[in-house]
């Protein structure tokens, strides 16, 4: 009985005095002060016979200027609007056994990064590229 107490105890201090884990600060993913990760964008593909496919994208933008980070922070929600827009044109001729040239696609989304931030400075990486 007594071990059971202490667990608990134990436990509920370790929740409360740990920031991460009582929901403090949210934690910044990886990449720097000059990097700005962006959510996981999905659209649609054609599938096989009636079914849809999706192509999922996990990306963000690196800058070494905090001026350019601040923008990009300002811009963000005009910027995945134009992402989903222009993932959603390369993904509408994709099929399930399609492969996807990830080259090309890096090259639209870097165009349409500049093109909404009125100037160059902000380089996409992307993470990962999903087709299904």
């Amino acid at each position: 009985m007594h071990r059971r107490a202490l667990l608990i105890s134990s436990l509920s201090l370790l929740f409360t005095t740990s920031p991460a884990l009582a929901g403090g600060a949210p934690k910044k993913k990886g990449g720097g002060p000059g990097f700005t990760q962006f959510p996981m964008m999905s659209v649609f593909t054609r599938g096989n016979g009636h079914r849809h496919g999706t192509l999922s994208l996990d990306m963000g933008l690196y800058s070494n200027d905090a001026k350019m980070v601040d923008r990009i922070k300002l811009y963000m929600p005009r910027l995945k609007d134009a992402y989903v827009r222009r993932l959603q044109a390369y993904a509408g001729g994709l099929t399930a056994s399609s492969l996807v040239d990830a080259d090309y696609l890096a090259g639209q989304l870097q165009t349409v990064t500049d093109q909404v931030l009125g100037k160059s400075g902000a380089k996409v990486l992307m993470g990962s590229i999903l087709l299904n």
